[in-house]
């Protein structure tokens, strides 16, 4: 496992490791997406989490167990999916592809019923964090659902899930995983004939 340098760790529901020249795979779901039973088991992997060391094996490990379990609930199409519908689903692939303003590349992505995935790729001239670009991408898309939905209130859950990726193997990997994701969740037979998918 390669360990690049910190830029910055913060914790806040979720630990958000950023490293130097770091490549991000990152899942935003709708804010109604995870039914009582799933937030309250996320609720004590989280608290697991905040007592081990991020460098640790451990952490890892658990990570990917925290991964893991919302996966399971949100690809079960929990909640209003309001992504299902073509014109909002549109509208995140806009302002994926609209970060290339602040020198950011999201090479691949896919956007399910009730959440969205990417790899996002900050180049060496970004001066923005990770956060900043979540920030960004979660606001403006949230304010641009809730105009074409004539609604107001949350679009998204508070925080997101990342991961910067260790290696190639891992990216190649994660790569896979975004690309099967509507697949696995039985929406179409091949990542090709996603709309939503990059």
């Amino acid at each position: 496992m390669t360990y690049l340098h910190t830029i910055r760790f913060t914790r806040d529901k979720l630990p958000h490791w950023e490293v130097e020249s770091g490549r991000y795979f990152v899942t935003v779901r709708v804010s109604d997406s995870l039914p009582r039973d799933a937030i309250l088991r996320l609720e004590e992997i989280h608290r697991t989490l905040s007592t081990i060391l991020p460098q640790s094996s451990a952490f890892v490990a658990l990570q990917r167990q925290y991964f893991r379990t919302m996966e399971k609930y949100l690809d079960a199409g929990a909640g209003s999916c309001l992504l299902r519908l073509a014109p909002i689903a549109s509208l995140v692939v806009e302002e994926l592809a609209l970060l290339r303003d602040w020198k950011i590349e999201v090479p691949h992505y896919t956007v399910m019923p009730n959440h969205w995935h990417a790899l996002i790729v900050p180049s060496q001239d970004c001066t923005h964090s990770l956060s900043a670009i979540m920030k960004r991408l979660k606001g403006r898309s949230a304010k641009r659902i809730n105009r074409a939905l004539n609604r107001s209130g949350p679009v998204w859950q508070r925080e997101w899930f990342d991961r910067w990726m260790r290696n190639d193997a891992e990216w190649d990997k994660t790569v896979a995983y975004i690309r099967n994701n509507p697949v696995s969740a039985g929406l179409v037979s091949s990542w090709h004939e996603h709309s939503w998918s990059q």
